[in-house]
């Protein structure tokens, strides 16, 4: 008689399967006869803990996303306000300065000594006063009138 050939050392040879008829000797239930895998207990198990997990985690992660972007605005403001604190520490300084003061009066106000002639050039340029106007040359009324003017021109 032929012998059946022998199996490699560590392995067991499988024993034959159970009818298809419903349980194998063991209680168990016999495997899915469609070969697609079966959600079993443990598998459910395991998504549901899962998803306690993720829901569990969820909102301590928006709050530290929402409290790390809180920080950033106020570091972000704390430096602004620094900036600020310096520029009128600058300031302050300059108006302790005797010399800045009198500047500033004979400039903006046209102080003078008594005894000074101050002369005013009106209609000079801005290279001859030394400073560039910042605001519009004509009165507000005037550019108000330009503008409804070049408004009601066609445009060509």
């Amino acid at each position: 008689m032929a012998r059946a050939p022998e199996p490699p050392e560590g392995r067991r040879p499988r024993k034959a399967s159970a009818p298809a008829s419903g349980a194998s000797g063991r209680g168990r239930p016999a495997p899915r006869p469609s070969g697609g895998p079966a959600l079993t207990g443990r598998a459910a198990v395991l998504a549901l803990l899962v998803c306690v997990i993720a829901l569990s985690l969820a909102y301590p992660l928006r709050e530290y996303i929402a409290q790390r972007a809180q920080i950033a605005q106020l570091k972000e403001e704390r430096e602004r306000t620094r900036e600020a604190v310096e520029e009128l520490t600058e300031r302050y300084e300059e108006l302790q300065d005797p010399a800045y003061i009198e500047r500033e009066a004979r400039s903006r106000l046209h102080y003078q000594y008594p005894g000074e002639q101050t002369y005013i050039v009106i209609g000079g340029t801005a290279e001859e006063e030394g400073e560039e106007r910042d605001g519009p040359s004509d009165p507000w009324f005037v550019e108000l009138w330009d503008s409804v003017a070049e408004a009601d021109q066609p445009r060509g």
